[in-house]
């Protein structure tokens, strides 16, 4: 066997094949904001207290928690916060905090399942003062802080200064389905 040959051979049992499972991409960090809950965020799915009368339009938001093989992540608390139909915050840092739709209970979490599912009912993002439409997202190993995010409209991830390039990341497309509009969104976590 000549030596390249020998080389050749031998370079392959140390090369990555290519049929082997890439990593994914990890879910980039955002700015907690300045909303984040005073109180402790209760275990609840459905952020939508009351229909009638609600300012906003439901919405399934779903998916899954996987570490950066793909492998599902069970036991990984979801939080999310977001403003209510109107652009406010139930928070007392909110400026006109009062006028907080209570129709809506304005923040929640989750833990995923065997599959690392999870799933909220809550309200379409909106806009407000110069904010793009996203909802703030924590996600949590036992104690551990393991991603702290924002989500965004396809397509409408604003213009800021702050966390722009990363946002194509952290995009969802919202689907109307025959039970409503749905919008899904996987995160890739290093644990």
């Amino acid at each position: 066997m000549k030596r390249r040959h020998f080389l050749a051979l031998w370079s392959m049992l140390f090369a990555k094949p290519l049929w082997a499972k890439q990593p994914y991409t990890i879910t980039p960090s955002q700015a907690e904001g300045p909303f984040y809950p005073v109180e402790p965020i209760p275990m609840r799915a459905n952020l939508i207290l009351q229909e009638q009368g609600l300012a906003g339009e439901p919405i399934a938001l779903l998916g899954r928690v996987l570490d950066s093989h793909g492998l599902p992540l069970s036991g990984i608390k979801v939080e999310i916060w977001q403003c209510d139909g109107e652009g406010v915050y139930d928070h007392p840092q909110q400026p006109n905090n009062q006028a907080f739709d209570r129709h809506f209970a304005g923040f929640g979490a989750v833990e995923t399942d065997n599959e690392g599912q999870y799933q909220f009912r809550t309200i379409y993002p909106v806009p407000y003062t110069g904010r793009p439409p996203h909802i703030h997202v924590k996600l949590w190993q036992g104690a551990n802080e393991i991603l702290t995010s924002q989500l965004y409209l396809k397509g409408q991830t604003g213009n800021e200064w702050w966390g722009g390039r990363e946002r194509q990341y952290l995009q969802f497309e919202p689907k109307q389905l025959s039970g409503g509009v749905v919008g899904e969104f996987d995160f890739i976590v290093a644990t």
